[in-house]
């Protein structure tokens, strides 16, 4: 299916790798020109990127304010940007009362404030020309509300809040403007595999059996029993950056393999 997106202008906060690197690429295999982000390694992945198309790595730290006024003018020398995917964001189990202020404050600004400030500043250029996306990688937990990861699950909570709000600021408009966000189940980034190598080896366990009781165990309402693949997000990310996803506004968009049960 051809997605229409030769010509269009990428941006995805941290995009290293995991999922943004998987966006990254996707995109860039349907013809769009992708501006990669990270505070470190944007013009080595941009050189390996680059096979599948036009892509431009632009290296900062989106939680500080000043960075990120650098990046966006940056982003804005190159032209109009046509879709922003917030994709940067930090998280780590730990016990509520554990976490203390320092640490609620720096999820914030990582999680949620990069969203914000990117979201500020190219929105509002999008509703004034015919097309614009913004889409926002929050996560099932922002539904759910984890218990080992409370301060995690708000700043995952509060993307689906800022896509839906701003979303609603595109109503009655006559350009293609649409905000949405896309919540992942847990995904087999490379954190991921770290952890489960060495967790199943704690354990004196296969890494196929650590998977299959981690899921009977800890996530027993996934209805694949497995972790996402990253290209598996990146999928469902590249349409909803397309035109042809122009009915889809305002929407949380499960991509979390049916670990969430209710039907709403």
């Amino acid at each position: 299916m051809d997605l229409h997106l030769s010509g269009k202008t990428a941006f995805i906060s941290g995009s290293t790798k995991g999922i943004g690197k998987a966006i990254a690429t996707a995109l860039l295999k349907e013809g769009a020109r992708v501006i990669v982000n990270g505070r470190s390694g944007t013009e080595l992945l941009a050189d390996e990127l680059r096979v599948h198309g036009d892509v431009i790595g632009l290296e900062g730290d989106l939680a500080n304010p000043e960075e990120t006024q650098r990046i966006c003018a940056q982003v804005d020398a190159l032209g109009s940007l046509d879709i922003l995917i917030n994709n940067m964001g930090i998280f780590e189990p730990k016990p509520f009362s554990e976490i203390g202020d320092e640490e609620w404050q720096k999820f914030f600004d990582v999680n949620v404030m990069s969203t914000v400030r990117l979201s500020r500043h190219f929105f509002p250029a999008m509703l004034q020309r015919d097309f614009g996306r913004v889409i926002n990688i929050a996560s099932e937990a922002g539904i759910r509300g984890l218990e080992s990861m409370v301060h995690y699950s708000m700043t995952k909570g509060a993307q689906v809040v800022i896509g839906r709000g701003l979303a609603n600021l595109t109503k009655g408009s006559a350009a293609d403007i649409t905000v949405n966000s896309v919540l992942p189940g847990p995904t087999l980034t490379e954190g991921v595999k770290t952890w489960l190598k060495e967790s199943a080896a704690v354990q004196g366990k296969s890494e196929d059996q650590f998977v299959r009781e981690f899921f009977q165990e800890t996530e027993p309402t996934s209805l694949i029993q497995r972790f996402l693949l990253p290209d598996e997000i990146a999928n469902v990310v590249t349409f909803l950056a397309s035109p042809l996803s122009s009915a889809i506004n305002g929407a949380a968009i499960r991509a979390e393999g049916g670990l969430i049960k209710s039907i709403v």
